[in-house]
């Protein structure tokens, strides 16, 4: 740690943004891309692993390659192995959520229906801190499958009145998957 403080001091004010761009972009970054995946879900999540996998292979031989043509006179074989195998962690980690990112900005279809829905008390995990009061279940019809948001009692007191028994969804859905923007309680269609 000392040597590492040591280097940031030596080199002045370049060391300082060099710390800054290695510290505090990642974290930066991280907090942006957990962002894109609020009320993201995927197609199929397999793919996620598999391309978070490809993109850090790809850009971790991209990223040795580099570095041996600019410091091939300081690079070993041994530390060429290990900036290839971090690169392909930290990268591959921070590609995870590209499929999020893909779902949302890659062009889509604006989708308006009614669907049925479901409550489940307790809600989703939100991790360590907890879970919802309530769960929410959507049959969604681009996926063909349930999907569950956090809600509460008090949501469902506001926006529902007695006899609604369906859901109108707002979602932008593409190739990769859907993201929901927003949902509201309805009344099912009249038969006649």
């Amino acid at each position: 740690m000392h040597n590492i403080i040591r280097e940031i001091k030596r080199l002045g004010v370049k060391g300082c943004l060099l710390t800054v761009f290695f510290i505090v972009a990642p974290l930066w970054a991280m907090t942006f891309w957990s962002g894109l995946s609020r009320n993201v879900y995927l197609a199929s999540t397999l793919n996620v692993f598999w391309l978070a996998g490809t993109v850090g292979v790809i850009a971790a031989v991209l990223i040795t390659l580099i570095a041996v043509v600019f410091f091939r006179h300081r690079l070993t074989r041994v530390r060429l192995a290990k900036l290839f195998c971090y690169s392909v962690f930290m990268i591959g980690v921070f590609s995870l959520q590209l499929p999020s990112a893909l779902v949302r900005y890659l062009p889509h279809q604006r989708l308006q229906y009614l669907t049925e829905y479901d409550v489940s008390f307790p809600g989703p995990s939100h991790g360590k801190s907890g879970r919802c009061e309530m769960g929410l279940w959507l049959k969604d019809r681009h996926l063909n499958r349930w999907i569950q948001f956090c809600s509460s009692r008090a949501w469902i007191a506001a926006n529902c009145e007695r006899g609604m028994d369906r859901i109108e969804v707002v979602e932008e859905a593409n190739q990769y998957g859907v993201r929901v923007v927003n949902y509201w309680c309805a009344w099912s269609p009249i038969k006649p």
